[in-house]
């Protein structure tokens, strides 16, 4: 059996809400799944990688678009030795700096140091006033992050 996950994750990578602020967001969730198996909030040790499973497609430069599959795994050996503390990156397409975490992931990826996660949310988007309300209750913008394992 396949599971699907929606996780918000912050665009910082190290941010993490306070306590009541996760649990408004929760609150929300709630409201807005509430035929979800679970929904909670994972407070990492460190920085982690939040990724779309099997829904992954790509990997492009936000510089110029390139392909960049062949060159991310590698990327991504190089920062997970430093634990994710340094994401910085420069391309080999057109050799611009950027950081793994702006990379464009097909479907979205992020890191981060927190989640909120909605584990068989019943429901295959959200809306963006639904997003807002989230990013309000928890202080911080959101990608959402659809995992499908």
């Amino acid at each position: 059996m396949s599971d699907n996950y929606l996780r918000l994750v912050s665009y910082d990578p190290h941010w993490r809400p306070g306590e009541a602020a996760a649990r408004e967001a929760v609150t929300i969730l709630r409201d807005v799944f509430p035929r979800a198996e679970h929904i909670g909030v994972e407070f990492e040790e460190g920085v982690t990688f939040f990724d779309a499973g099997a829904n992954t497609e790509s990997i492009n430069c936000p510089l110029c678009g390139g392909d960049l599959e062949d060159w991310w795994g590698e990327a991504m050996d190089r920062a997970a030795s430093s634990g994710f503390e340094d994401l910085a990156a420069v391309t080999p397409c057109c050799h611009g700096p950027t950081s793994l975490n702006d990379l464009r992931y097909v479907w979205p990826a992020a890191f981060g140091s927190c989640a909120l996660t909605v584990v068989n949310p019943d429901e295959t988007s959200l809306e963006t006033n639904q997003l807002r309300r989230i990013e309000q209750a928890i202080g911080s913008q959101l990608k959402a992050i659809w995992q499908h394992l």
